[in-house]
């Protein structure tokens, strides 16, 4: 038993570690029309140029380059447009010829597209020129970080860290205090999930370094990657930005707060509590919730989809390797984990609700139409989601009604520990389908919108 307890635990951190790796990323923003329009010939040369866009440009990302017959034409600042445009002035006149814009932009979940619009300014010189070949605007924009090493392992670091920290939060917080009310010694695991996610919180800081780094090598080439006068409008503008630096802070809160609340619990848990309720906002501020046109709305959702699951999953996991060996050093340890079990379930029964709800607000939100639930590659892998959710539902239901309920007659501790080892082999499934569905487009942001 003790052997497959063992593979069971090392199947579940490989399981993890795989799932958690995001696969390659997809552009989430699209050209929607230009001005000039894409193959247009102009009697009369623009004044600016103009485009729009299916989600809000950020500035601090957006790039315009004009392309003449001869050579570049320098442009004006890129000032910001209504209907989810930005434009820049031609400060002279256009001669007769064929020119290129090049453009580069993205939404505010931080993933950058880049395309190229070309017209015609019609005169005298103009008569032999070559028909142009226009590319589909609202085709697919090959997304930057795709193939990227450096931002897959970020990335992957992230989403660990975040399980596990909030998981220990929830832990302490919430299984740790009602166990203690019932004379069940907790400082040890208390301790041992704080130590876990204090190493976590470290890991969590290297991911967002690397993924800095990697988002503005995206935007500003590798020369300019760490230049300040270009990473600091990149971070202090942009929602992405935004995202990114509470993330940051709140992880850097959270190990201050960690550090102190062994000497100050007044000091130290309101800190860590505050620190944890950054870095469950981060997702949401750079991700598929800060492009959507309800984004208050839809980042609310994704806070509580991700704090309480990472609550429900984490804590378990917190459950296993942090709650049940500290168990084995009280004298009754049979008991000591049947009261630790008993503890966790009314916070595991609370947040499974919250996790369905929020996730169909998201949904919601983001599909938009019956239609494209499986019409769309985002439909198709939200009900392969749902189908595993029922899974780990019942596996959880079954350890309710059942496992818990022979481990408090006195059943045999290590046959719970399996039968939770496999609810979390389910949630790890889910885990991988969710990183597929979070780098997918959504079916709203693919609409043009007139």
């Amino acid at each position: 038993m003790s052997r497959l307890i063992a593979v069971s635990r090392r199947a579940f951190g490989a399981l993890v570690v795989l799932t958690l790796l995001p696969s390659l990323a997809h552009a989430h923003l699209g050209l929607r029309r230009s001005a000039p329009a894409r193959g247009s010939r102009l009697a009369v040369a623009p004044t600016r140029i103009a485009l729009w866009f299916t989600a809000r440009p950020q500035l601090a990302f957006s790039r315009l380059r004009l392309i003449g017959p001869n050579s570049d034409i320098a442009l004006g600042s890129i000032v910001a447009d209504m209907a989810d445009g930005f434009h820049a002035d031609i400060p002279r006149v256009l001669a007769p010829g064929e020119y290129r814009v090049e453009w580069q932009t993205a939404s505010a979940d931080g993933h950058v597209a880049r395309g190229e619009v070309a017209f015609v300014v019609e005169g005298a010189s103009t008569t032999t020129v070559a028909p142009l070949v226009v590319r589909e605007q609202n085709a697919p924009v090959p997304e930057s970080h795709e193939g990227n090493s450096a931002y897959q392992g970020a990335r992957w670091m992230e989403f660990v860290s975040l399980l596990v920290v909030l998981g220990a939060l929830g832990f302490r917080h919430g299984v740790l205090p009602p166990l203690a009310a019932r004379g069940v010694p907790t400082s040890d695991a208390g301790d041992r999930a704080r130590r876990l996610g204090r190493s976590f919180l470290i890991l969590y800081a290297v991911a967002a370094c690397i993924r800095l780094y990697d988002e503005s090598v995206a935007v500003h080439g590798t020369e300019l990657a760490l230049a300040p006068a270009e990473l600091l409008p990149m971070v202090t503008t942009t929602l992405w930005g935004a995202g990114w630096a509470l993330g940051l802070v709140g992880a850097l809160a959270l190990f201050l707060g960690w550090t102190v609340s062994p000497r100050s619990v007044v000091i130290g848990t309101p800190l860590a509590l505050a620190g944890g309720l950054g870095m469950a906002m981060s997702p949401a501020l750079s991700g598929h919730a800060a492009s959507s046109r309800y984004v208050g709305l839809s980042i609310a959702f994704d806070v509580l989809h991700v704090t309480a699951a990472s609550v429900w999953l984490g804590g378990l996991f917190m459950v296993l390797v942090a709650g049940m060996p500290a168990m084995r050093r009280v004298a009754n340890d049979r008991d000591a984990v049947a009261s630790l079990v008993n503890s966790f379930h009314p916070v595991a029964l609370f947040c499974a609700p919250i996790v369905v709800i929020a996730g169909l607000g998201t949904t919601w939100l983001r599909v938009g139409a019956w239609s494209a639930m499986w019409g769309t590659p985002y439909g198709k892998t939200l009900l392969l989601k749902l189908g595993f959710f029922l899974l780990v539902a019942g596996m959880g239901a079954y350890n309710w009604l059942r496992a818990r309920r022979r481990l408090n007659l006195g059943g045999v501790v290590g046959s719970f520990r399996v039968t939770a080892s496999i609810e979390l082999l389910f949630a790890a499934v889910i885990l991988a389908v969710t990183t597929v569905l979070v780098t997918t487009p959504v079916p709203t942001e693919m609409i043009a919108h007139p």
